[in-house]
């Protein structure tokens, strides 16, 4: 899925006009669980593997994006000394629910899977997936 800098831009105008009339329709009334979904936006995720694993190269994030679509990230590199933990974060992109990380090697063989659950409503920016 290419980055489209004005889509995420208006994805994010709407977004946050869908905020604002869930916050005046909340001060009207009690929140009910449509309202809270209007209110998040997911969190941007950062993917990292354990020490040692010598033979993941790079990672590919599966899930559903802050629009609720189920989409697929561009391959993060998890670049530096293999005997450490590396990690990389996909900036400009928004994430919750329950995500489906796959690892691969140099050759682009896929190594495995790891399930990873980011709530929609997490009070931090970040969130962590991690290769053990």
């Amino acid at each position: 899925m290419p980055f489209h800098p004005r889509k995420q831009t208006l994805v994010r105008t709407l977004a946050a006009l869908a905020m604002a009339a869930g916050l005046s329709a909340g001060l009207a009334g009690p929140a009910t669980a449509d309202s809270q979904s209007v209110l998040s936006n997911g969190v941007v995720v950062t993917v990292c593997v354990e020490p040692g694993h010598y033979d993941i190269r790079s990672a590919v994030i599966n899930g559903h994006n802050q629009n609720n679509d189920y989409v697929h990230s561009p391959d993060l590199l998890l670049d530096g000394d293999r005997r450490k933990q590396r990690c990389n974060q996909l900036n400009s992109w928004w994430w919750g629910g329950k995500l489906a990380v796959d690892f691969y090697a140099d050759n682009g063989d896929k190594l495995g899977t790891r399930q990873c659950s980011v709530p929609w409503d997490k009070p931090f920016p970040n969130s962590t997936c991690v290769f053990k």
